[in-house]
């Protein structure tokens, strides 16, 4: 299924709407070596979405939906914020019930996380945000710029890889806050560009595929809940560019030759494949002369360990066709550029622009182990462009993005040539340029198998 194919979550109007996640149901676990867990199956990926609704009397409605049967259901309702759910059981299976209904279960995490996210992205005020979930009443003076949400499992059992991941080194920070600049720009209703910092998940390994096959190869962990977020204007000079790796090749009658006759001995034996050099050499011995001579000087030049179509060139003045033909090498990654003038109009605002230059600077940084033995990968990001309607919506006109990596923050101090501060010391203006890359390729089946005239996609 493509990203869009089963279309937008539902979001009716006047609600809280969390967006698409996954989360993997029925997981198994084995204790590893020195403290470590080993997933044995990584269980099943639901995809699911939650629409929230604060009514009048002070309680609130939270709908819980999956994608079953290549649309979204409605799967779950809590009206006391997710200490209970009543269920469809068409829709609901048990491993999903059990999981929701645990409050330690990685389902029921992450969908109040969602939940705490969507709050968030609309500026709903701490006290209201505590009606919405009841793991909120005990939170209704905490900040709310800071993030408090984070995974429901470690990275390294999220991953489902099997690997042993050691525990980071005391002081790494997977907690940041979310962050908006101007700080007003939610107001101002403009578009925006959104970050999203997620801690790294690996990728699994040796999945079955569906039917009676098997799945070769790797593939990603599915991230948690966002670790904190960066909400900017959108910049100017954006782009996108789609590649594939395409390269020439050649390969001379000779060459098809020997790859046949290999083929031959490997799938069919030996004697048939010393049956093909019999009707090989026959074959040249019907041929002229010439070809006798030209194939004798290549085979000659092959034993000798010399460049056979050299040797042919200076002895007869001509070469083997090459049968040159463009062909697909790989995929290529997709990378990405943006860069910001952030220019402080108070003190508030010059606060917020150093921690978003901080967010960027030590999200892009490698973690080190607490064995100092291994270097983790950093945080990666999700990227999206937004359209800042009653809702806050997906940008229908724009590309979206798949996983990215930061590898590069650039920070300009002195943009406008001069050195020049506020009374405080903070600068009064700062460029910053971020260089990113996408993690993985972009596939014909990211798009799905239907045109989707609402967006462009990757």
């Amino acid at each position: 299924m493509g990203l869009f194919g089963a279309g937008d979550p539902p979001c009716p109007a006047g609600s809280i709407c969390s967006g698409q996640a996954r989360t993997f149901v029925g997981k198994k676990t084995s204790p590893g070596a020195a403290g470590t867990t080993n997933v044995t199956d990584p269980g099943t990926g639901i995809y699911h979405a939650s629409t929230t609704k604060l009514n009048t009397d002070g309680s609130s409605t939270t709908e819980v939906y999956i994608i079953k049967d290549d649309k979204w259901q409605k799967a779950a309702t809590t009206t006391d914020g997710g200490k209970t759910y009543t269920f469809d059981d068409d829709v609901a299976g048990a491993g999903f019930q059990n999981e929701l209904k645990n409050p330690e279960g990685a389902l029921h995490k992450n969908v109040d996380a969602g939940v705490n996210k969507a709050a968030d992205d609309a500026s709903v005020p701490q006290t209201d945000k505590a009606k919405l979930l009841d793991s909120n009443k005990n939170k209704a003076e905490n900040d709310n710029s800071e993030s408090d949400t984070k995974p429901a499992v470690a990275p390294a059992e999220e991953g489902g890889g099997g690997g042993q991941t050691e525990e980071s080194t005391e002081g790494t920070r997977t907690s940041f806050p979310n962050l908006r600049y101007p700080i007003n720009v939610a107001d101002s209703k403009q578009d925006i560009i959104k970050f999203d910092m997620h801690e790294y998940v690996p990728s699994e390994v040796g999945k079955s595929g569906s039917g009676d096959g098997v799945s070769f190869g790797f593939e990603r962990g599915d991230l948690g809940p966002s670790i904190g977020s960066v909400v900017l204007p959108i910049p100017r000079g954006i782009s996108d560019q789609n590649k594939a790796d395409w390269g020439s090749n050649s390969m001379t009658a000779l060459d098809i030759a020997k790859a046949e006759i290999a083929r031959s001995a490997i799938f069919d034996g030996l004697a048939t494949g010393a049956e093909k050099v019999t009707q090989y050499m026959d074959a040249v011995k019907r041929n002229s002369g010439a070809t006798v001579s030209a194939v004798g000087n290549s085979l000659a030049a092959a034993a000798a360990g010399v460049d056979g179509q050299a040797l042919l060139s200076r002895t007869t003045g001509q070469v083997l066709n090459p049968n040159m033909e463009l062909l697909f090498k790989g995929p290529s990654l997709r990378p990405f550029s943006f860069k910001f003038q952030l220019s402080p109009r108070d003190s508030k605002e010059a606060s917020t622009v150093i921690k978003i230059l901080r967010f960027f600077k030590q999200g892009s940084a490698p973690i080190r182990s607490k064995s100092n033995l291994f270097l983790k990968s950093p945080h990666v990001f999700r990227i999206k462009y937004v359209r800042m309607g009653a809702n806050g919506e997906l940008h229908r006109g724009l590309n979206t993005f798949k996983t990215c990596a930061l590898q590069g923050v650039g920070v300009n101090y002195t943009p406008t040539g001069n050195y020049a501060t506020y009374s405080d010391g903070v600068m009064v203006s700062y460029d910053l340029t971020l260089s990113f890359s996408e993690i993985t390729p972009i596939f014909n089946d990211d798009y799905g198998d239907s045109d989707n005239d609402q967006f462009i996609g990757f």
